[in-house]
């Protein structure tokens, strides 16, 4: 009977730090997942602001992230 207590107990203790240890890793592959669409949005909103109001408005660090891509600028175009 106590045996079967102990048995018991270490299951449920096994299977809940097993749970426990799962949710914490789609947690972090969640919060990265978060990270890369933040990263993606940023690149966007660069990309707009550049179309919209053209290459040399941006500032120097968004020349950078444009660049970083070698987007085709219709500007370069015409030179």
């Amino acid at each position: 009977m106590l045996a079967e207590v102990v048995i018991e107990m270490v299951l449920l203790c096994g299977l809940t730090s097993l749970f426990f240890n799962e949710q914490h890793v789609l947690v972090r592959h969640e919060k990265e997942q978060i990270e890369k669409l933040r990263e993606i949005d940023k690149d966007l909103n660069v990309s707009k602001k550049m179309v919209i109001e053209g290459y040399e408005k941006l500032s120097e660090n968004e020349r950078q992230e444009i660049d970083k891509y070698k987007v085709y600028r219709w500007d370069d175009e015409k030179k």
